[in-house]
């Protein structure tokens, strides 16, 4: 059970190469029992469902690998050694199996296989892992094109994470960071700016690489929102550091999403110099776990177009999409349809087909089931979308979508700034004398009371006085306000 589990830790640390002995270790400790005989270790329930703790890892493994038929060879041996009562082996097999089929893009059978992993992580009582493995329901159904039923997931788990209190603590942050990227998603940045910041007084501190990863990801994503298009460059430099192989499918690759900001800077080279780097190709076989990557190289082939309207660089991205299209309705990819649609339209526009591109604009809509849902994917690309939504906008449609997304980008940004970094100074974010005083003795090994003592003020007006602090440094732990005040030279 130890070579199991240094096993298991190898992996967390991303050491994938000293996995496998450990596991040929415990296999044949197993091997050395003879037929029949019960093993003098399996005493415990653990120690019983060793043989199917080891094949799920050895899924686990595959699917760091990125080996996908791997993967679900040993899920399936998982679930063939584990009893029908087992349910935490169960589930986590089904799960690792809903990964694989995710990976291929069977959108279908992922979401049958995950949910019965959900549903047997909350048989196990494992709460944290059901909850946590929600988010990546949650995901599957955002690309299935129904980010309504998404965010009902989300929800519903976050008010059983936020009853259960601070023993579910990291699930609940990570449902939080779901919620924001959601809310981007139909152009509400107050709500995503929320959620990500609700969840920043957890990760501020939490171990837990993954987790972390994934919320610098949706600190970028709302800067990106902003306009911030350098800050969220560094956000994602910030994730990319902290990013190892892991349990799920890489679907959207930090240095693409990295090359979508640069396109939308106008920063060309350096998005070819991805693509270059990458190895990604126009000529390349469609495939889900490469789609992101491909729909980026499509929005470069669009972006060189506008620089210079000569050559094949549109043609060729057409057939790409057809292609990346093909794939999607094949695998019930409802959500990549609605992207391959907006970016046929574009790819339309570019070259002057106006009839086409509003065409192939209301197919992006019509196709998408519930079309609000999508208008972050929209506005993100920024002018060119600009321009096509001007083109085909009806103003006296009631329903008319591109009128609907024009007002959204219209809309003033306000919003609450996200912790752990820094938006333009104004006279309201200005700290009093009295609150300069209390942030430098917070940055100090004194404690709350002592504080309060040496400034000759009672703990209520400390905490007023910490309050205000927190608000205008846009924090939410002393420990954040004591760095923004670091950074800022107010300490």
């Amino acid at each position: 059970m130890l070579s199991v589990f240094f096993g298991f830790m190898l992996m967390v640390s991303g050491d994938l190469h000293g996995v496998e002995s450990r596991f040929e270790d415990a296999e044949r400790a197993l091997a050395g029992v003879p037929s029949g005989a019960v093993a003098p270790w399996a005493v415990t329930e653990e120690l019983r469902t060793l043989p199917a703790t080891i094949a799920v890892y050895r899924a686990s493994l595959a699917q760091a690998r990125g080996d996908a038929a791997g993967t679900s060879e040993h899920a399936r041996h998982a679930l063939a050694l584990a009893g029908p009562g087992d349910h935490l082996a169960r589930g986590a097999a089904a799960g690792f199996l809903g990964l694989a089929a995710w990976a291929k893009g069977e959108l279908s059978s992922a979401l049958d296989s995950f949910t019965q992993a959900v549903a047997s992580l909350h048989a196990s009582g494992n709460l944290v892992d059901a909850l946590g493995s929600t988010v990546v329901l949650a995901d599957m159904w955002l690309v299935a094109g129904r980010p309504g039923r998404a965010r009902r997931l989300y929800q519903d788990a976050l008010r059983l994470a936020e009853s259960e209190g601070a023993s579910v603590a990291r699930a609940a942050a990570e449902l939080q960071v779901g919620l924001g990227g959601l809310d981007l998603e139909v152009g509400d940045l107050d709500a995503a700016t929320r959620h990500v910041t609700s969840a920043g007084e957890f990760f501020e501190r939490a171990p837990m690489t993954e987790s972390r990863y994934r919320w610098f990801v949706a600190r970028a994503m709302t800067a990106r929102a902003e306009g911030n298009l350098d800050q969220a460059i560094s956000l994602l430099g910030q994730a990319e550091r902290l990013y190892l192989p892991g349990f799920f499918p890489e679907v959207q690759p930090i240095g693409a999403m990295r090359a979508r900001i640069w396109i939308v800077q106008g920063k060309t080279s350096e998005a070819a110099g991805w693509a270059e780097a990458r190895g990604v190709s126009v000529t390349d076989e469609a495939s889900y776990l490469s789609e992101f990557d491909h729909l980026t190289l499509v929005r470069l082939l669009i972006a060189q177009h506008r620089e210079h309207p000569v050559g094949s660089a549109p043609r060729q991205a057409d057939r790409l999409l057809a292609r990346l299209l093909e794939s999607a309705e094949t695998g019930g990819r409802a959500g990549s349809v609605v992207e391959i649609r907006m970016l046929q339209a574009l790819c339309q526009a570019v070259q002057g087909h106006r009839e086409q591109a509003r065409g192939m604009l209301g197919l992006a809509f019509s196709e998408a089931s519930e079309p609000g849902g999508y208008a972050g994917l929209f506005l993100a690309e920024g002018t060119p979308m600009m321009e096509l939504l001007r083109d085909a906008a009806d103003p006296g449609v009631a329903e008319d979508h591109p009128q609907r997304l024009l007002t959204l980008a219209s809309r003033p940004k306000e919003h609450v700034p996200v912790q752990g970094y820094r938006l333009a100074s104004s006279a309201e974010e200005k700290l009093s004398g009295r609150e300069l005083q209390v942030l430098r003795l917070l940055d100090s090994e004194l404690s709350g009371p002592e504080i309060a003592q040496a400034l000759f003020i009672s703990p209520n007006t400390l905490r007023t006085h910490t309050k205000h602090i927190f608000a205008k440094l846009a924090v939410t732990t002393r420990r954040a306000a004591v760095r923004q005040g670091r950074d800022r030279g107010l300490t």
